[in-house]
């Protein structure tokens, strides 16, 4: 683990003497350098565990159902903790924190996450990112980069003529400014990363969530999909869909306030130690979204320390989680129809009050208890 620099270790020292007074705690005011921001996806990351997918895209198409009540209650700023790929970034764009910190069992997800950073550093907007991403030349012009719908983007993708020698410098382009960060990746990590940049180049925008040893699922999205899904509104919020929103996510990574990590949700170091890292910086967390991961925790020996991670956090006065039920045993109430994922919030006070209440007695009451939905 990488040592604090000896200005954080007096400060840490002086902040746990009885005799001290209160001392001023480290910011979020300027960009996180890349020394330090290697740093921190070492220490505050964890071995790896298992899941049996490569998740390079999301199975949730109903993920953008919650953006109206994130704007009615208005969580914006704090601290955003997230799992999996990039449907983390339509909700980081609407929130738009000062720190958002995606925590996943899989390293290669971590992995991925600084993938799209690179993608990010060296795309203007999002005809050259989505011209990155699938490894084609898209026909465009600067004039247009603004306005494009991205239905339109993408059937420029559908257009395009794969290349593989285009392909190939758009991806070793990518993983030379990777290798450039000195943040600490092996080789093995950039075979990895190597492997996800090729899945996007053949699979195209009809990319789909796959788990090991099983083919897609017909009720399984395609990333053509997910990108071009609408919120309830019926406005286009994925954020790839609007240039404002690509430029949120590009301003925090290239700020270096996107932190992906390695870690179980029912773990024993990464959530605390963010959660102390979060308290030393004075920051508070708005919003977390959990996915499924808690079905895959309940009942098992995962779950209390699951919890004691969240009551760990520091929390806003009002802070939500946001989840995905799959509808596959019983149908939610929040169900839409034609989706095989319900997607729903909760305020994280109320989740843990009812914890120790004693009322999450099934998996049941925690997705369909005092859930908020637009």
């Amino acid at each position: 683990m990488p040592l604090r620099s000896i200005s954080q270790i007096l400060l840490i020292l002086v902040a746990c003497s009885p005799f001290s007074p209160p001392t001023a705690v480290r910011t979020l005011d300027s960009a996180i350098g890349l020394k330090e921001f290697g740093q921190l996806l070492t220490s505050l990351s964890e071995p790896e565990g298992y899941f049996d997918s490569d998740n390079f895209v999301s199975n949730e198409a109903a993920y953008l159902r919650v953006l109206p009540a994130l704007r009615r209650l208005g969580v914006r700023g704090g601290v955003y903790i997230g799992v999996g790929p990039d449907q983390n970034y339509s909700y980081i764009a609407d929130v738009q924190p000062r720190l958002a910190i995606i925590i996943d069992i899989r390293r290669q997800n971590a992995l991925q996450h600084l993938y799209y950073k690179a993608l990010f550093e060296l795309s203007p907007n999002r005809v050259a990112y989505l011209e990155r991403l699938f490894g084609r030349a898209i026909a465009h012009d600067a004039s247009d980069s603004q306005s494009a719908r991205i239905g339109d983007l993408l059937r420029r993708v559908d257009r395009a003529t794969y290349d593989e020698t285009f392909a190939t410098r758009k991806k070793q382009e990518a993983i030379r400014l990777l290798q450039s960060w000195i943040i600490g990746l092996t080789n093995e990590d950039l075979r990895a990363i190597d492997y996800i940049a090729q899945a996007f180049m053949e699979g195209g925008p009809d990319l789909k969530f796959t788990s090991y040893h099983r083919s897609p699922r017909p009720h399984h999205p395609s990333y053509r999909a997910l990108l071009e899904e609408k919120d309830p509104s019926g406005q286009q919020t994925n954020y790839l869909a609007q240039e404002e929103r690509f430029r949120v996510i590009k301003k925090l990574h290239h700020e270096n306030r996107i932190l992906p990590l390695v870690g179980d949700f029912g773990g024993a170091h990464a959530f605390q130690a963010v959660a102390r890292e979060l308290r030393q910086r004075g920051l508070e967390v708005k919003c977390m979204y959990a996915s499924n991961v808690e079905f895959y925790l309940f009942r098992s020996e995962r779950w209390p320390p699951y919890v004691g991670n969240v009551r760990s956090l520091p929390l806003a006065r009002e802070a939500f989680i946001i989840r995905a039920y799959a509808n596959m045993w019983q149908p939610h109430p929040a169900q839409m129809p034609g989706y095989y994922m319900t997607t729903v919030m909760q305020s994280i006070q109320t989740f843990l009050a009812n914890e120790t209440a004693g009322t999450n007695d099934t998996y049941w009451d925690v997705v369909a208890r005092d859930y908020i939905i637009q």
